[in-house]
């Protein structure tokens, strides 16, 4: 008699253990899906969006008279050291992938570039400097570069851009034309014609480990047809989340 009650004791000991371990695990997975990783050697600390009208740097064929505009959204992304981070860490590369188009505008074509220092630009909008295929990864260096693509190991700031292109061309002879967000009116394009939205991964990838959020952005930031340009700075980054990569 005895022994059979030690035995139920023992049984329900185990089912009390093995429900607290469940309860534990199933804690700490709820956790970790809201919260993701809260002490990663890297951070992105900072994201600035900085929206106009440009001149595409493709020629208009046989017509050296007129030139292509581009409404353009230069996106840059700013990777910070976790100073609490007690570990020796250095990035390996920076991916912005899976980059898709998840909401087409009205009017144009959006077309990614990646960065250059074209004539003291960040940015040329010709088709040489079209992204092909839908990731773009910086790697870690003992500097930032963007001419290779490039990152400082130990922190810095990374770009991309998305452009709208086949909007209009203008006369690079009048010298009425002032190359901003207000030639749109004149092309009877509106700020709702131009709206766009992107989605892409964003992966920090360490010396050991790789973390990876997703990124939603609506392009331009606000309205360009009445101010010319637009921009916004995202310095509360706790919206994305990160999680670890296996």
């Amino acid at each position: 008699m005895q022994t059979q009650i030690k035995e139920k004791i023992k049984i329900s000991i185990a089912a009390i253990v093995l429900i607290t371990l469940i309860f534990i695990a199933i804690t700490v997975t709820y956790k970790y899906s809201i919260e993701g990783e809260t002490n990663m050697p890297f951070n992105l600390s900072k994201i600035v969006i900085g929206s106009m009208v440009v001149s595409s740097d493709n020629p208009i064929s046989n017509d050296l008279l007129e030139n292509e505009i581009v409404q353009n959204n230069g996106v840059y992304f700013e990777i910070k050291k976790n100073e609490k981070y007690e570990k020796e860490a250095t990035i390996k590369s920076i991916e912005i992938s899976n980059i898709q188009v998840t909401k087409e505008p009205q009017k144009g074509n959006i077309k990614v570039y990646i960065p250059n220092t074209t004539e003291n630009k960040k940015f040329t909008y010709s088709d040489n400097y079209i992204l092909e295929g839908n990731s773009l990864t910086y790697k870690g260096a003992s500097k930032s570069d963007t001419t290779t693509l490039e990152i400082n190991n130990q922190g810095g700031i990374i770009g991309i851009a998305f452009g709208n292109t086949k909007l209009g061309t203008y006369n690079i002879m009048s010298e009425a034309t002032i190359i901003d967000g207000t030639m749109l009116k004149n092309m009877n394009i509106t700020d709702e014609d131009i709206k766009f939205a992107v989605n892409f991964d964003f992966v920090i990838n360490t010396n050991g480990k790789k973390y990876k959020t997703n990124i939603k952005l609506d392009l331009p930031p606000s309205e360009i047809t009445q101010s010319g340009k637009s921009s916004l700075e995202i310095t509360d980054t706790s919206k994305y989340i990160f999680k670890r990569e296996k």
